[in-house]
């Protein structure tokens, strides 16, 4: 069965990252006398951290919440599922409910992909993420000519520094005892005339990941002596 958590299918690994980029580039030159200016930059470009479309709650009753994979209708329409609104009945709100459904499949390509379908575990992606540090170091001169002392600024993160919108990792965080990276959004809710009721709510969002300062940025000062 798809809903089998224990089952052994082909699919992403979550610690999967499909494209990443790196570039460095250093510029270095003596500006006074023979102590010389660096200027370092190092770009890392990435996709986003795989995720499973899920039930919000427990589907196949097996007593762990989220981690059942959504079975997506084959199209608006086909009549395989029954849609409500939470709190209301599908008599009374089925076609604002089906709207809403097809227009949160419509945008996003997994969900569309799976039509007529379980989607794939770990077969959604989130943003792409761009990071660029900066390191600026100065030699200056020692207490003798044989000695010199170097100042470095690292600045991490310099995009988050210039705007608090970029830099950022936004990802859909991991679920604890429900199926790790999962995003949510369909409550099931029984059966009706022998068809499967879906509760249609508001999809999980992304957060912005900062357990460590990943989105943010930091800067940092460095006084090394040569001798």
């Amino acid at each position: 069965s798809n809903y089998n958590p224990n089952e052994a299918t082909v699919a992403n690994s979550q610690s999967l990252i499909k494209q990443r980029l790196n570039l460095a580039a250093n510029w270095s030159r003596a500006l006074v006398g023979s102590y010389r200016t660096t200027v370092g930059v190092f770009y890392e470009g990435r996709s986003g951290r795989p995720y499973s479309w899920t039930f919000n709650n427990d589907m196949n009753g097996d007593g762990v919440q989220g981690n059942d994979l959504l079975y997506v209708p084959k199209d608006v329409g086909s009549g395989e599922v029954l849609f409500r609104l939470p709190g209301q009945t599908v008599a009374a709100s089925s076609a604002a409910a089906e709207t809403k459904f097809w227009q949160i499949v419509n945008d996003n390509a997994a969900l569309r992909d799976a039509r007529g379908s379980v989607v794939s575990r770990n077969n959604a992606f989130g943003k792409f993420t761009n990071n660029i540090d900066m390191r600026l170091s100065q030699e200056v001169p020692g207490f003798t000519s044989k000695h010199k002392g170097v100042l470095t600024l690292d600045i991490l993160n310099v995009g988050n520094l210039l705007n608090s919108k970029w830099g950022r990792i936004d990802e859909i965080g991991f679920s604890d005892g429900s199926g790790g990276f999962s995003r949510r959004w369909i409550n099931y809710a029984g059966i009706q005339n022998g068809k499967p009721v879906y509760s249609v709510n508001d999809p999980f969002e992304f957060t912005t990941k900062n357990n460590r300062g990943e989105s943010a940025w930091a800067m940092q000062f460095t006084a090394r002596y040569e001798f």
